[in-house]
């Protein structure tokens, strides 16, 4: 099919169910003569439709109108619930596991937070630690995340902290 073909696209269904008006078959029938490709689309139609003519009616079974009417109903009911049946525990276990993950991860950060600006044992705490820390220096917080392995401590690594009243904060 061509660009020109596409405007003979209704024309060829039309022509299939034998409703076509005379002068856009004559067209349709000219335009058929050079396009071997919308003969074959002319002739599948008509293929198709005559393999549905073939095929027996099937009406609806006996009750159908009644069966679907009364699963309307029952998702309407299903919707006008009581707010009670929100509080389904087997509903809402698996939609706050996320909730209660993302609050024990804001706890453990808070917690090694509180240890280390409170100068609890700094041995124990995690390297990860160290970015909390306003004492430890830029240079020395930098070395310290590329050498240091995910389960050290900061009681395995030697840090320098900054000078005397200049912190992290106090740098530009």
């Amino acid at each position: 099919m061509t660009d020109h073909c596409a405007a003979f696209t209704a024309s060829l269904v039309r022509a299939a169910e034998d409703v076509l008006p005379a002068e856009d078959r004559a067209r349709l029938e000219a335009h058929l003569l050079d396009c071997p490709s919308c003969l074959e689309s002319l002739t599948d139609q008509r293929a198709v439709r005559s393999w549905l003519q073939a095929e027996p009616v099937v009406g609806a079974s006996l009750g159908f109108d009644r069966r679907v009417m009364a699963a309307i109903r029952a998702e309407a009911e299903g919707r006008a619930r009581s707010w009670l049946d929100s509080l389904d525990c087997h509903r809402w276990t698996w939609r706050l596991v996320p909730v209660a993950v993302a609050l024990a991860l804001t706890v453990a950060v808070v917690a090694q937070t509180e240890a280390v600006v409170s100068g609890a044992d700094t041995d124990a705490l995690p390297v990860s630690s160290a970015l909390f820390s306003e004492d430890v220096s830029e240079s020395s917080l930098l070395s310290l995340m590329l050498s240091a392995n995910v389960d050290d401590t900061l009681g395995t690594h030697r840090l320098g902290t900054s000078e005397p009243g200049t912190s992290r904060k106090d740098q530009p």
